[in-house]
């Protein structure tokens, strides 16, 4: 610090300038200067090298293991930098803090172990930094064990360098924010045992890339979660991995939020991902991967666990082989569903340019698994198949899919935006897009099967769908811009498209069947009756070839086709089936209300050839040739042509149809041909011609047969030799009598006079026959035949009528035949020959279809032959007898019936039938408890009931009767008969085989049986077991928590024979409970985890045919989550605060049963699980607070016990726990506060102490404080042995500031006194020791080394002390080398003037008890030049007459400080006179005097010399004054021109001006010799640049003067 124009360093100021010296002090002080020289120069270097120090270095900060005890709890803290040599334990109840800028230093394998608490308290601009002590060998970085769980560990901005494994996780779960690990060896994060960590921006750079060698798999791992473990990810940053950015495997899950990460590639031994999930159930959220050799694997393996991966939002790119590959170990086990659910997907860039190794992928998305679901998915540009699947089934489903640009040039199925082979049961594909493709949108072969809808399939290279031996339903299919056909089914069943577009496909086929907008090649080889290939709903426009090409497929059903917009020179519709030749091959094509519109003037708009077939609604629009249909095919399997308008300019050719039927044809009036038929049999019914103007023209091997026809003209027809048309027309026969009733039964035989057989048919009840399709007339080449007639002969009743028309039409015929009136026709319902009703049993007369041919009324007679005419009324009305109503009985026994029906003209007929009235049997209805098996076995234990529930049993006729239990082949009796006829409802029995075994079958019979002996028997076989104990209890709990003791009691369970049995308590959650032996023992009582258990009972006996059987009975319980308890512990001191009280306040009591106790401080009574819970300890967050300071303990810190002070007041004191999954738990305690006096905190001196009476005793209080705020002051006070009181030695003083005290000897009891400005004061005393002192020499002035002035007169001071106050002696000595030393004075102060030179004198004192002190310093007083002071010379005279004596006197004043001038004189120079005299001082005075008779001679300026010398030779010090005087002649006499005086008196001046510049310069000249010494005063002159600017100064010096 600059200040007083000097530098303050290390305490000393060093002055900027020196004074002068005189040159004749040099000689004398020579030395001394010297070495103050080099002492000042000694410092100002040391100065220099700590400022030059001061920037380079800083400050290495220790590990400083600052313990504390709180709540059984230890802390340390690192900071600085600090090194490990050896693994470092955190312990379980002790916590490990590391604050930001901490750089750990980690030696090779060392790693940090938690068992307890690691807090790290980095920031985003100071991280914590782990790193290795090696460049070749990594650390192992932090393990976080089981016993950490739940105690809060958080990490913040952590830095981990170069380690094997960056941290390892057992079971834990600390908070983990902002760590970034930089080249983790094998894996970053490494979780086992169910660890549930939450983590916040990760980054993991570099995993597995600086490795020299692998040994196994497993490097190069950015975050592996496995055992259980579930996490909770949010932000995390992978990059530039080996092998994965995420690893999950082991039954794992969590949630992973907002995840990026890059270039995971590499790996030669393991199976490199971005993410791979093995068996476990995680949540992905907000997913980004680029440049990994696969983005996402997911494998089922343990078909014992689950997979579900569920991914949320995920984008991958530039993959090397897949994008997301789903995978699953056992391909044969189906009924496994799991694997993976995608929603809101994106891959792009799979085995693009931008991968790691481009042209290499498998597929954009691989499923080679089943269950999975992937919604929202967008696959865009892949060097492969975009999606590619494998051993799939109806649990896979992909929704709203869109795939662009996949696929690989010339690769079949790799050429796909979708390949699937070998599917179980068909996938399902949803609202699907698929667009430039190299290859096919869609390839399915080989069993891959699908089903979906919404496919919008375009601008693919090939076909928009492909099938090769596949089954595909879908619904909804729209294809477009294709380069192939829209969809080309090869060799395939079972294929449904509904509602399918095809626009503008086949613009790249080379071939028919390529350019078609819908392909059929093979589909179907053989017609069976399962297996069809159909399109629905179908519509085709603008393909490049053929809108329908079909090529050897039957069954083929095309329903509701539409076509339009085909190229002229090919027919819309194409079908060929000539290649189906081998064996069975052939069946029919079904066409099915189709529409094809077609322009050309040369192709028709159907083409088949070689293929039988259905046609039905066949409409055809535009100007075409047609149809064209030749049936020549392998199997002569008929065809139909129904409901078909034929149009075009050839209108419809049949070609080689060995039979073709069909009906409603009509020749459209857009027919401008023919109806051509060759080497076909054609049958049509109800075929029209529109304008009747259209020709038939058949070939000679041609025969047509038109049933009812209309409108056609035959008398155009073009009929050759061989060729004929039959045209055919429908008989309706009536035979009926002279009233117009049909006659039932009568006979009618219709024959015709030509072509066709007669006919002969019985009647129908209403006495009509129909003959359909008889042939009217036929036509030949010679024209038309004659009109058939049709004759009808019938007959009935011996009378027969015959009657004849011409068959030119449908002709309904009448043969009247005139009867006698005739018998009525008896049809009788009820009751039918052979019933047997229970006796007195309702029996129904029914009777009334009967009628009569003559419309006579009806007498119907009812007869028994045991009870006589039972009825006979007129009509036909049922009747009822033993109703209780109609009156009508009939009794029991074997009845004949007979029915009569007259009528009125005395014509009867009648029927006899037997039933049977009579008793009978009740009637068995039973089901057993147990079941009986299908085999009607009984099979049950040995000493087990069976209930037999005979509900439903019932006799006829009501009559009582009994039920009974008899067995056949058993060793035991049955129950028997109570001689009551009654059967209960239930029947049991119960085995009693409790000591011997039973046989091995019986049989058990259950017979009901009535008072009149008639029985029925229902009998199964029995077969009895020993059977397992059965397990039983029940539950006692008073509550649903984890707290709340829960009692199992299994006292009902039992053994039917018992057998000795052993038992487990077990549950899904906590394992077993409890094992043990016999039934008296079987109960637990304890506290369960919280969760949902699966709470089993299992017992068995010791039977060997049970060996491995255990008896089960189990019950689902939840447990909830206990609610934490909060307790403050009461202390006594409650009742007595104020606010400088440091409160010891507890939680004990407190807790939660959901955290285990050994997670608690180890002092106190916790509420806690003694076990530690299934799913870990809870980490309970406490705060303690108060309503009037706040929170209480810090924040981000639990403790259940603390210390802490409370201001004055009224507190609310609350105590709050909180689980995070229950509300907070609170208590609160009142506590007054009153206000306090100040607190003094003694720093220094320590009670006790030791001190001597000349020690300065510092008192440090700074640390005191009032806790009220209250501003105090300090009073400070020792005992006075004399006055026996305390004196203040410090009164009301602050404690802000360091005090000194000095007490006298002895035991000393000082009392400290605070006082507030309140009044309130609180006293402190300590006890200290003062020993007594020496005294102490101190002398203040002058200085060692000091350099007094000439002639100065010195104080000597001195501050000697003597803190006991007994000092006896005081002397200050001269020492003289050579002489004795001498004493200068005993007073304390003296003063005294030393002559020039070095002296050395001490001060010298002793106390009483003869110690003693010396101080001894040395100083030089200087020389001084003697000064003859200008302005005091005095002359008695100054002009003076030549040549008269006169007497001068002289007065000058002299300064010489050391008094040494011994010689002044005057010289007076009158041109040869000369005179010199002597000054003298008598009186001491400085003034110096004399006088002369002085006489010049001539006239002139002497010169007057005042010469003062101080020495002797050259050595002596000179000082000069010159003046002029004036010599003039006498009057008269001597005149000298007033120019001539003027010029001598200007010499004269000039002269006294050199010489005294003379003397300036030669003093100038010495003080620069002094100045020019360096700063070690080497006495070596400053270099002539520096002269020249001194002698300038010096001509500045001279003109101040």
């Amino acid at each position: 610090m600059l200040g007083e124009r000097g530098f303050i360093a290390s305490g000393l100021i060093l002055s900027p300038h020196m004074e002068r010296v005189p040159s004749n002090a040099i000689a004398w002080d020579g030395c001394d200067m010297e070495r103050q020289q080099s002492v000042l120069a000694f410092l100002l270097l040391a100065l220099l090298l700590l400022m030059s120090l001061g920037p380079m270095v800083e400050p290495l900060d220790e590990v400083e293991l600052d313990v504390s005890e709180v709540s059984a709890r230890a802390t340390t803290t690192w900071s600085g930098t600090v090194s490990l040599t050896s693994d470092y334990f955190i312990n379980v109840q002790d916590e490990l803090i590391i604050m930001s800028c901490t750089s750990v230093v980690m030696s090779p394998g060392i790693r940090i172990y938690v068992d307890g608490r690691l807090t790290v308290q980095g920031t985003s601009t100071c991280p914590v930094v782990l790193s290795s002590s090696s460049t070749t060998s990594d650390h192992e970085g932090i393990q976080f064990n089981a016993s950490s769980y739940g105690r809060g560990s958080t990490v913040n901005h952590m830095h981990i360098e170069d380690a094997i494994y960056g941290m390892t996780l057992y079971g834990s779960n600390p908070i983990l924010n902002n760590v970034t690990i930089f080249n983790p060896d094998r894996v970053g994060i490494d979780m086992f045992g169910s660890s549930s960590p939450v983590i916040r921006d990760l980054h993991i750079e570099q995993a597995g890339r600086n490795i020299p060698f692998q040994n196994d798999w497993r490097y190069g791992i950015g975050l592996s979660v496995g055992d259980g473990s579930t996490p909770i990810v949010e932000g995390a940053y992978f990059t530039d991995h080996l092998l994965r950015g995420l690893n999950l495997w082991g039954a794992s899950g969590g949630i992973y939020r907002d995840v990026v990460m890059d270039n995971i590639s590499g790996s030669v031994l393991g199976e490199a991902a971005g993410v791979w999930v093995e068996d476990s159930v995680p949540l992905f959220e907000d997913l980004s991967i680029d440049k990994s050799d696969t983005g996402i694997i997911v494998r089922h393996i343990d078909d014992s666990g689950n997979t579900r991966a569920v991914f949320r939002d995920v984008d991958i790119s530039n993959s090397m082989y897949r994008g997301v590959y789903l995978d699953k170990n056992n391909h044969t086990n189906y009924t496994n569903y799991e694997t993976a659910d995608f929603t809101n997907l994106t891959v792009r860039g799979t085995g693009s340019s931008g991968a790691t190794s481009p042209g290499i992928a498998v597929a954009a998305i691989e499923i080679n698994a089943t269950g999975a679901w992937l919604e929202n998915v967008l696959v865009d540009g892949a060097s492969s198949v975009g999606v590619r699947l494998f051993f799939v089934d109806s649990s896979t489903t992909l929704r709203n899919m869109t795939i662009r640009d996949a696929g690989e040039a010339g690769q079949g199925a790799h050429s796909a935006g979708l390949s699937i082979q070998t599917s179980y049961f068909a996938i399902n594909l949803e609202d699907l897009e698929i667009s430039g493709s190299p290859g096919p949108g869609i390839h399915s072969s080989s069993g891959g099967s699908l089903q979906g809808y919404d496919w919008h399939l375009h601008n693919n290279s090939e076909q928009g769908l492909f099938i090769d031996s596949a089954t595909v339903v879908v619904d909804g299919l729209t294809t477009a811009d294709n380069g192939y056909s829209g969809a080309h089914i090869f060799d395939a069943r079972y294929i449904t498209l509904s509602n399918f577009t095809s626009t503008n496909d086949g613009s790249l086929g080379s071939n028919a069947m390529d350019q078609a907008g819908l392909s059929y090649q093979k589909s179907n080889d053989l017609e069976t009756t399962s297996g069809d290939v159909a399109c629905m709903n179908c519509h085709i426009e603008a393909s490049q070839g053929h809108g329908v090409y079909v090529i050897d497929s039957v069954d083929l059903w095309l329903d509701q086709l539409s076509i339009t917009g085909i190229d002229a020179s090919l027919p819309a519709m194409y079908v060929d089936n000539g290649g189906l030749t081998l064996g069975t091959q052939g069946g029919r094509f079904n066409l099915l209300n189709a529409n094809i519109e077609h322009e050309s003037s040369t192709q028709h708009a159907l083409y088949i050839e070689q293929a039988a077939g259905n046609i039905d609604g066949l409409t055809l629009q535009g100007n075409h040739s047609g149809i064209y249909w030749d049936a020549n095919h392998n199997g002569n399997f008929p065809s139909t042509l129904s409901n078909t308008e034929f149009v075009g300019s050839e209108c419809l050719k049949l070609v080689n149809h060995p039979d073709l039927g069909g009906y409603g044809n009509t020749i459209g009036s857009d027919c401008d041909g023919r109806i051509w038929v060759e080497n076909s049999d054609v049958n049509l019914s109800n075929m029209a011609d529109a304008t009747g103007t259209h020709i038939i023209d058949l070939d000679a091997s041609s025969a047509m047969h038109l049933h009812q026809p209309s409108n056609v003209d035959l008398t155009i027809a073009n009929i050759p030799t061989g060729a004929s048309i039959d045209v055919a027309w429908d008989v309706t026969v009536w035979v009926v009598n002279n009233r117009s009733n049909g006659i039932p039964n009568a006979y009618a035989n219709v024959s015709f006079t030509q072509f066709e057989p007669s006919v002969s048919e019985f009647t129908s009840d209403l006495g009509v026959v129909l003959l359909a399709d008889f042939i009217g007339q036929r036509w030949t080449n010679s024209g038309a035949s004659a009109i058939n007639d049709v004759t009808v002969e019938c007959g009935y009743d011996s009378e027969s009528n015959t009657t004849t028309v011409s068959f030119d039409g449908d002709k309904v015929m009448y043969c009247v035949l005139e009867l006698d009136n005739q018998p009525p026709f008896l049809n009788w319902t009820s009751p039918m020959d052979g019933d047997v009703f229970p006796s007195q049993g309702q029996v129904l007369f029914d009777a009334q279809e009967s009628w009569d041919l003559d419309d006579d009324p009806l007498t119907l007679t009812w007869t028994s032959s045991l009870d006589g005419v039972i009825s006979s009324t007129q009509g036909t009305t049922p009747f009822s007898v033993n109703d209780g109503v109609s009156g009508f009985a009939l009794s029991d026994g074997i009845h004949d019936l007979t029915l009569e029906v007259c009528d009125d003209a005395g014509h009867c007929i009648s029927e006899t039938r037997t039933i049977e009235l009579t008793n009978l049997a009740p009637e068995l209805n039973v089901s057993f408890s147990p079941a009986v098996t299908q085999w009607n076995e009984l099979i049950m234990p040995q000493t087990g009931t069976v209930t037999i529930n005979t509900t439903g049993t019932v006799d006829p006729e009501g009559d009582d009767f009994a039920c009974m239990i008899t067995f056949g082949g058993y060793n035991r009796q049955g129950p028997g008969w109570n001689n009551q006829y009654v059967c209960p409802e239930l029947l049991t029995y119960t085995f009693d085989h409790y000591t011997d075994d039973p046989p091995a079958s019986f049989f058990l019979n259950v017979v009901a049986f009535d008072e009149v002996g008639n029985s029925d028997t229902y009998t199964v076989e029995v077969k009895l077991y020993n059977e397992m104990p059965t397990a039983s209890f029940t539950l006692e709990r008073n509550g649903t928590t984890s707290e709340d003791v829960i009692f199992f009691n299994g006292s009902s369970s039992v053994d039917p024979e018992n057998n000795p049995v052993s038992f487990e308590w077990w549950s899904n959650v906590d394992g077993t409970l409890m094992v043990g032996q016999g039934i008296e023992n079987i109960s637990w009582n304890g506290h369960l985890s919280r969760g949902v258990h699966q709470i089993e009972l299992r017992i068995t006996d010791d039977r060997m045919d049970h060996g491995g059987q255990m008896s089960v009975v189990s019950e689902l319980i939840t447990v909830d989550n206990s609610a934490p308890r909060a307790v403050i512990e009461e202390l006594p001191l409650f009742d007595d605060l104020e606010s400088s009280v440091l409160i010891p306040f507890s939680a004990n009591g407190s807790g939660d049963f959901d955290s285990a106790c050994s997670t608690f401080p180890t002092d106190g009574t916790w509420h806690c699980a003694e076990s530690e819970p299934a799913a870990g300890s809870e980490f309970l967050q406490i705060d303690w607070s108060s309503d009037l300071d706040g929170r209480l303990t810090p924040e981000n810190e639990d403790w259940l016990t603390f210390e802490t002070r409370l201001s004055a007041g009224t507190h609310q004191i609350t105590l709050t726990l909180s689980d995070g999954i229950n509300p907070n738990v609170s208590v609160s305690r009142t506590l007054e506060v009153a206000e306090s006096a100040p607190v003094l905190v003694l720093d220094s001196p320590a009670n006790g102490s030791q001190f001597a009476s000349s020690d300065l005793i510092v008192l440090d209080a700074r640390q005191s404080v009032d806790y009220d705020g209250d501003a105090f002051t300090m009073t400070v006070r020792a005992f006075d042995d004399q006055t026996s009181t305390y004196l203040p030695t410090l009164s009301d003083v602050s404690t802000s500031e360091v005090h000194d005290l000095q007490l006298d000897a002895g035991l000393r009891d000082i009392q400290i006194e605070l006082v507030d400005e309140t009044g309130k004061s609180r006293i402190e005393t300590l006890q200290l020791l003062i020993l007594p002192s020496d005294p102490e020499a101190v002398i203040v002035t002058p200085a060692n080394l000091d350099s007094i002035d000439a002639g100065a007169s010195i104080v000597f001071e001195g501050a000697s002390s003597d803190a006991d106050n007994d000092l006896v002696t005081r002397e200050w000595r001269l020492h003289q080398p050579g002489a004795q030393t001498s004493v200068l004075s005993t007073q304390s102060t003296f003063t005294q003037v030393f002559a020039p030179g070095s002296h050395h004198v001490s001060l010298f004192v002793q106390d009483a008890r003869g110690a003693s002190s010396e101080q001894h310093i040395n100083f030089t007083v200087r020389s001084s030049l003697p000064e003859l002071v200008q302005t005091s010379l005095v002359l008695s005279q100054t002009e003076f007459v030549s040549d008269e004596r006169v007497t001068l006197d002289v007065s000058v004043q002299l300064i010489d400080a050391d008094g040494t001038t011994d010689s002044v004189r005057v010289d007076i120079v009158h041109k040869i006179q000369t005179w010199s005299f002597n000054l003298s001082d008598e009186d001491g005075d400085g003034i110096w005097t004399g006088e002369l008779d002085f006489q010049p001679s001539g006239v002139g300026q002497p010169s007057l010399k005042v010469i003062a010398t101080d020495g002797e030779g050259d050595a002596a010090s000179v000082d000069i004054l010159y003046t002029p005087l004036k010599v003039v002649e006498a009057d008269g006499a001597g005149f000298m021109s007033t120019g001539v005086l003027l010029g001598g008196v200007s010499i004269s001046i000039l002269a006294a001006l050199l010489i005294a510049l003379q003397r300036r310069r030669k003093t100038a000249e010495e003080m620069k010799l002094i100045d020019s010494w360096g700063v070690f005063g080497d006495g070596i002159a400053e270099d002539e640049s520096t002269k020249n600017e001194s002698e300038e100064d010096e001509t500045l010096d001279w003109d101040g003067v």
